[in-house]
């Protein structure tokens, strides 16, 4: 492994430790908080992403965390269900409306396109139109669509010589090559060499907390 390579490898890891060591002095530096004072906490008050204002130390504190976050999940479903009952009676309305829409419009469309055929207008290769004050009255000529199956297409270009219209389209073999690999920090190596790999973009993935109730 190149001198290049070990030094990018220890920066990261010296920013990893020297951010952890940071988080922990933080975190050791806020108040710890009472059962009492937990009480009387609004968690409506906490805005996205806010940093912590206290720390949890003890069993009943820890506790009332765990029973509050199941009151808030608690009010949270019953807003739902509310919520998705009135959208439930919101969408029935929409689409009665919709239906009605649809059916006037397709009616009156289908008398429209009678009389279209009745009155000259003026034609194009694609399209027919009559003018109204209120619209213009189109006819759209359909054309051809054609649409290919590659699993057919495909075999019988290159049986008849015409190979030239397939396209080859590489790419890595990524399942087996990320298990000869090493990742550390942002860099991603292989794992035999130490050669670091480019073409391989490396994020660390968060640890996650949750509280299962």
């Amino acid at each position: 492994m190149s001198d290049k390579t070990n030094a990018a490898i220890a920066a990261e890891q010296q920013a990893a430790a020297t951010e952890e060591s940071s988080a922990a002095q933080q975190t050791e530096a806020l108040p710890a908080a009472t059962l009492e004072e937990l009480e009387e906490f609004d968690i409506g008050s906490v805005a996205d992403q806010e940093a912590p204002r206290f720390r949890i130390t003890d069993d009943r504190c820890a506790d009332w965390a765990v029973r509050k976050i199941a009151e808030e999940r608690a009010e949270y479903d019953r807003l739902k269900e509310l919520a998705d009952q009135q959208v439930a009676a919101i969408t029935e309305k929409m689409e009665a409306a919709k239906r009605r829409l649809e059916n006037g419009t397709s009616y009156l469309t289908s008398c429209l396109a009678e009389y279209f055929r009745t009155v000259p207008h003026k034609t194009t290769k694609t399209t027919e139109k009559y003018r109204l004050l209120s619209g213009t009255l189109t006819l759209k000529k359909g054309g051809t669509k054609a649409t290919p199956d590659d699993a057919k297409l495909v075999p019988w270009l290159k049986a008849n010589g015409f190979g030239d219209y397939v396209k080859t389209e590489e790419s890595a073999k990524w399942g087996e090559l990320k298990k000869g690999l090493t990742f550390v920090g942002s860099v991603a190596t292989i794992t035999e060499t130490g050669e670091i790999v480019e073409g391989i973009t490396v994020t660390e993935q968060p640890d996650i907390f949750k509280v299962d109730l």
